[in-house]
């Protein structure tokens, strides 16, 4: 994810957590996007494992499509790096660069196969 790196390589916010951090809660409410410059992330649904984020993975895209609940629980596994962008900040972005905004799409739609097989589990389907 190079085209990741140069392009938050100059950006005013970023912020840094500790291995074991909760970056994000299921039962809270998100208002910004974080795309992860270095690190591991773990996300979590129920106490269940969904996967993890590393390098030019985002979380906390729901936020940025409008929905106030329906993340993950994010945790750090790594100490990990992380750009934080508002609403404001993601639509520009993604309206300059549309390799980003293809980026984020394929994780969204990636998250999303990812929910749904864990609900299908959870009802036996």
């Amino acid at each position: 994810m190079k085209f990741i790196q140069e392009l938050f390589s100059n950006w005013s916010e970023k912020e840094s957590f500790p291995a074991n951090s909760i970056i994000l809660s299921e039962t809270g409410n998100a208002d910004v996007l974080y795309v992860v410059l270095c690190g591991e992330l773990e996300l979590s649904l129920h106490g269940e494992v969904l996967g993890q984020e590393s390098a030019g993975g985002i979380i906390g895209e729901m936020a940025m499509i409008g929905a106030v609940a329906g993340n993950p629980t994010v945790r750090a596994i790594t100490e990990v790096s992380l750009a934080r962008l508002n609403r404001d900040q993601f639509n520009r972005l993604i309206a300059a660069n549309p390799e980003f905004a293809q980026h984020a799409m394929a994780i969204m739609a990636s998250r999303l196969r990812t929910v749904n097989a864990f609900i299908s589990a959870k009802l036996g389907n």
